[in-house]
């Protein structure tokens, strides 16, 4: 009986630290967060790799063929420690 998937407890392990300070942790379900020094926080699910960083649209000021033009842009988190307390929100947030 896993204690965790019937609790719903999740637990956050740090796996590795490379030279550059890129943080790798591993949750309790087999998934990996990663935490780069550039600001992105990403998730490893499965076979792909998710940004979990928040966006926000940006518009250009230009209009072309009646469309507003626009993209989104990753709002990146250069403090580690709030790097780390995102990390902390988002498991409590979407893991269930």
């Amino acid at each position: 009986m896993n204690l965790w998937r019937e609790y719903k407890i999740i637990n956050m392990k740090l796996i590795n630290v490379s030279k550059k300070g890129t943080l790798k942790f591993e949750l309790s379900d087999g998934r990996f967060i990663t935490s780069y020094n550039s600001g992105y926080v990403r998730i490893n699910c499965n076979d792909r790799i998710y940004q979990i960083n928040k966006v926000k649209k940006v518009y250009t000021g230009y209009r072309f063929h009646s469309m507003d033009d626009y993209f989104y842009k990753r709002i990146l988190i250069h403090c580690p420690q709030k790097r780390y307390e995102y990390i902390k929100a988002w498991i409590n947030r979407n893991i269930k």
